[in-house]
């Protein structure tokens, strides 16, 4: 996932704090820009916007209109991360510093642009990006999570009797189903490929396993158009994962093992016509071999 460090421009414009609105106005006009950081003796003290430009006489000066209290992030910041700043703070841009050094701003149009590049045209899901991304915010975090894969029967029949056009409905519809049974407090779902879909979910195991059951009894049970029958096998794997990371393992190679334990456990359920199959993460590992 890329970092708010690639949506800087290689310019940088600020402006003294006893400057006047109009020198303020007149820079962000020439160089098309909507803020400048104010910087006094190399120190950060205030952001003025052209929304406070708006509000102020020109002759004012720049410390008299300046917002004060700064928002900031690091290059290194996520996308997502930096969003939800904007969202919780109702602001349109960000400052960019790295420790002291003001190296730029993004704003709130540039990050939804290019968090687009990361939602799925055909559901509107996230892509697998994002999953992985929250995935290792929560461990970072030192939470447990599960992870629920979700992988469609026969989706390849389905595409080759009814024809593409109504297999992408399929896909629509099932995300839409699946999409209405997560709470965003806990889960982050996202379409994982062509026809797989993915959940990491901070609910405890035995949890995770009831919410798959629920997302495979809520497909079995939709009326589809046709009176075709689209089933979907889920594999969950979780718990545990404290274990991993006291074991020496990173928190990518724990969230691509459960992506991987959860996957075969979808493909066992299929083999097993069972609709879930469950395994604590260290227990699968012990016998994934066998």
């Amino acid at each position: 996932m890329p970092t708010v460090e690639g949506l800087i421009s290689q310019k940088l414009y600020t402006i003294d704090p006893l400057a006047s609105v109009g020198r303020a106005a007149s820079i962000m006009e020439r160089y098309g820009i909507g803020s400048l950081p104010v910087v006094e003796e190399g120190k950060l003290v205030g952001i003025i916007t052209s929304r406070d430009i708006k509000r102020s006489h020109p002759n004012r000066l720049v410390a008299d209109a300046m917002t004060r209290k700064v928002i900031t992030v690091p290059p290194t910041a996520c996308l997502t991360e930096a969003q939800k700043l904007m969202a919780k703070y109702k602001i349109e841009r960000l400052v960019v510093t790295r420790e002291s050094d003001i190296i730029g701003i993004v704003t709130f149009a540039q990050i939804m642009s290019e968090l687009g590049k990361y939602t799925d045209s055909l559901t509107g899901l996230n892509k697998a990006e994002i999953f992985y991304e929250k995935a290792l915010e929560l461990l970072k975090e030192g939470q447990e999570i599960a992870v629920i894969f979700l992988d469609l029967d026969n989706f390849g029949f389905i595409n080759k009797e009814y024809g593409h056009i109504y297999g992408d409905n399929v896909l629509r519809q099932t995300a839409l189903i699946l999409n209405s049974l997560i709470d965003s407090n806990k889960d982050t779902l996202c379409r994982y490929a062509g026809d797989e879909f993915a959940a990491v979910t901070t609910r405890p195991l035995a949890e995770a396993e009831k919410l798959a059951r629920q997302m495979v009894l809520a497909l079995t049970n939709k009326n589809w158009p046709g009176k075709i029958k689209v089933a979907i096998s889920a594999g969950v794997a979780g718990g545990r994962c404290s274990e991993l990371r006291s074991s020496g393992e990173d928190s990518s190679y724990i969230v691509k093992y459960l992506v991987n334990t959860a996957s075969l456990a979808s493909t066992r359920a299929k083999k097993v016509k069972k609709p879930v199959v469950a395994v604590e993460a260290i227990e699968f590992k012990e016998t994934v071999g066998m």
